[in-house]
């Protein structure tokens, strides 16, 4: 047994929060014994793992990378223990089987759904991929987001988010936006978008912006319009359920305040007769509460 497993929930602790004091309350030891702890730790391992920076504690770079590598442990360990306990005790393995629209999982739902499983237990999740309700595969999903319009016959849904599209681009294109021109016109770039056109056009009336000499490229996915816009190749109509990061991260800008109504909406869908599952309702929550901090369940919910 290595000789310094004791001393890691202490480290992991203290990497967490950066203060040895507030390691010490959670794990209801004295700030000293913790401080032992990690000198301990140090020693053993012969890594400086921090570096005082006021009354707090910093992981210098050796100390990050250790730390990562503890969390990933302590994360299996912990894992492993609970699908222990429940199969001595006679339970199955809590599964999942999530499907979702490949640009809003690549902007955050999956990582969502995954926090959501390890929360949980569930030591065996799936996600697949599809579009509308009749897309999703439901001899093999339990629950699904989709992009669509009810009604969706047989099932329960609920709304996760109305969407409005705006133009987004990244911020080196901003000075090929001729913004002060009185004739308010979008030209000389290149429109990026999924269906045929038709909501540039919608846009377009709604800014009073014309679009003329500009170049279209459609493409088959959303989220290949918005890794386009974010590497400088043009503008894209776009909801911020999707860019939300990236706008916050200053990869992309929306140079134009208008939004307009998508033609579809993100909804969370399920089987009618499994609409009441806790595990399922539970995820609907989070994910609704994700996107929407604070919000009210009863406001969003829309039944069959």
């Amino acid at each position: 047994m290595l000789p310094y497993l004791q001393y890691l929930p202490a480290f992991e602790a203290a990497a967490r929060l950066g203060s040895v004091r507030q390691a010490a309350g959670e794990l209801n030891l004295s700030p000293s014994a913790v401080s032992l702890q990690l000198k301990k730790l140090g020693e053993a391992t012969g890594i400086a793992l921090f570096r005082k920076s006021g009354r707090n504690v910093v992981l210098t770079q050796a100390g990050r990378d250790f730390s990562q590598a503890v969390a990933i442990s302590l994360g299996q360990i912990d894992t492993a223990t609970r699908t222990s306990r429940r199969a001595a005790a006679g339970e199955q393995p809590v599964s999942l089987s999530v499907s979702v629209p490949t640009a809003l999982g690549i902007a955050w739902l999956t990582a969502a759904i995954i926090g959501f499983a390890e929360g949980h237990g569930i030591s065996k999740l799936s996600i697949d991929e599809a579009m509308t309700a009749a897309e999703v595969d439901w001899t093999r999903n339990d629950i699904a987001v989709v992009y669509d319009n009810p009604p969706f016959t047989g099932k329960h849904w609920r709304l996760l988010g109305e969407v409005r599209l705006s133009a987004v681009c990244a911020p080196t294109l901003l000075s090929r936006l001729d913004l002060r021109n009185r004739e308010r016109k979008l030209s000389a770039v290149t429109l990026l978008h999924e269906d045929d056109g038709g909501e540039w056009a919608k846009w377009s009336v709604a800014a009073r912006i014309g679009l003329e000499g500009n170049t279209h490229v459609r493409v088959n996915s959303v989220a290949q319009a918005i890794a386009s816009a974010i590497q400088g190749r043009g503008v894209a109509l776009v909801s911020d359920v999707l860019t939300r990061n990236s706008l916050n991260e200053g990869r992309l800008i929306q140079p134009f305040p208008t939004t307009i109504n998508a033609a579809r909406e993100y909804y969370i869908v399920s089987p009618v007769e499994r609409a009441g599952e806790p595990i399922l309702r539970a995820l609907a929550d989070r994910l609704i509460e994700h996107l929407h901090p604070g919000a009210t369940r009863a406001s969003r919910e829309r039944e069959t």
